[in-house]
This record gives structure tokens, C-alpha cells and sequence, in this order.
């Protein structure tokens, strides 16, 4: 269902404006591109790859569904995030509010269309925020890792695995300061990486050791 809406505004759009509308400057989708180049020279193939993937095609459906510009200033000019894992960020901690949602140039025949497809988009935002979660973890050395350097992620699997079909995305993700916490404990991925990978050689140490003693 949700696929055809989207096919449906991107049609309705094209019919009423032509090639151009996709033509139109898109900041966020431009630095999106840009990381996309990079990650692929950087040969990188893992999870942050497929999130900005997601973003890419989502907001390619759309080229006029923009961001404020501070934000986008923001996101694609930050030292802590990529430009992914910032947009994520901002789209969880923001929501609708990081939207540019001036219709002055848009026809008022297809401003519900686009009120419509930000709502249908932000509706997204928790699903790829766990899978971009799932697929950290599973870069990890070991299974829990994550959630044991990050614990405000058990919280919201919890809350997103009961309580999703109850409550609005709003309401399940609606603790901000966790947010927060998560993703600046985000910045470190690589040192929590590098520390899972030691505390697991360190285990395995032991139970060989313990395995070698007991042959004796």
C-alpha cells in the first residue's frame, strides 16, 4: 500500500511539473550523494552503506520534500555524525519539525499529496533507526555488546516490539534525552567496536585456559 502512495505522488507530480521538479535542487539528497560517492571509494559495504541507501531512494521518490536549511547545514556539515546517521538523528529527535513545508510553489491540488508523503516518511523513521541498530550489532563482535555499552537502546526495542501497533511512532519514541544519549554514544562506534572485540578475545582466553587446565 505504501509503495503504491508513493508511486501514485511521484506520478502526480511528474504529471503536473514535468521532468524539472526532479531536476530541482535538493540539499539533503545532494548530501546524501556526496556520502554515497565517499563510501563507495572508501569501499565500505556494511550497514551505514544501506542506510543511506534508504534515505537516497526515499527522498529521490519526492525531489521537493526538503529539509530546513539550518538543519540540513547541520547534518551534512557535522564532525560527529555522517550525513545518514545525522539525518537519522534529526528525524527522530526533530520530527516533522525539520521539514521545509513552504507550499507556496507547490499546486494546491497536490499540497495533500505532500503532506501526505512527509507523514508516510516520518512513519518510516523508528523501522530504520533498529535496523540501522541491528545491523551495528551485528558488527559486533558479540551479540550484546550494543546494548550493554548502549543500554537506552533495550528500551526502545522494547518499547518498539509491544508497544508499536498500541501507540503512535510519536509516543514510542517520544523519550528525546535517550535519543540524545544513544547517539552520542554513537560517536564512539569504533572504540566500542574495537573494545567488544577485545573484552571477546579476552573470554575466549579464558575458557581456553580453562579448557587446558581441565585436561590436566
Amino acid at each position: 500500500m505504501r509503495k503504491l502512495f508513493i508511486l501514485f505522488f511521484g506520478i502526480a507530480l511528474s504529471l503536473s511539473y514535468g521532468t524539472e521538479i526532479f531536476a530541482a535542487d535538493n540539499l539533503i539528497l545532494q548530501c546524501l550523494a556526496k556520502e554515497e560517492t565517499q563510501l563507495h571509494k572508501d569501499k565500505v559495504q556494511g550497514i551505514l552503506y544501506r542506510l543511506n541507501q534508504e534515505f537516497i531512494n526515499e527522498l529521490a521518490t519526492s525531489n521537493d520534500i526538503a529539509l530546513k536549511k539550518n538543519y540540513v547545514n547541520e547534518i551534512c556539515n557535522s564532525a560527529k555524525h555522517s550525513p545518514s546517521v545525522g539525518l537519522l538523528r534529526l528525524l527522530l529527535l526533530k520530527e516533522s519539525d525539520i521539514y521545509d513545508l513552504s507550499l507556496s510553489a507547490v499546486d494546491p491540488s497536490l499540497r495533500p499529496f505532500k503532506m501526505a508523503y512527509i507523514k508516510e516518511f516520518q512513519k518510516q523513521i523508528p523501522r530504520l533507526f533498529m535496523q540501522y541498530i541491528s545491523g551495528l550489532q551485528a558488527e559486533m563482535a558479540t551479540p550484546d555488546c550494543l546494548t550493554k555499552a548502549i543500554p537506552e537502546l533495550v528500551y526502545f526495542n522494547e518499547r518498539l516490539k509491544y508497544l508499536e501497533e498500541e501507540m503512535s511512532n510519536h509516543e514510542v519514541m517520544r523519550d528525546k534525552n535517550k535519543i540524545v544519549n544513544i547517539f552520542v554514544k554513537l560517536q564512539n562506534i569504533k572504540s566500542l567496536k574495537a573494545n567488544c572485540a577485545n573484552q571477546e578475545k579476552m573470554q575466549s582466553s579464558k575458557k581456553m585456559k580453562k579448557k587446558e587446565g581441565a585436561n590436566f
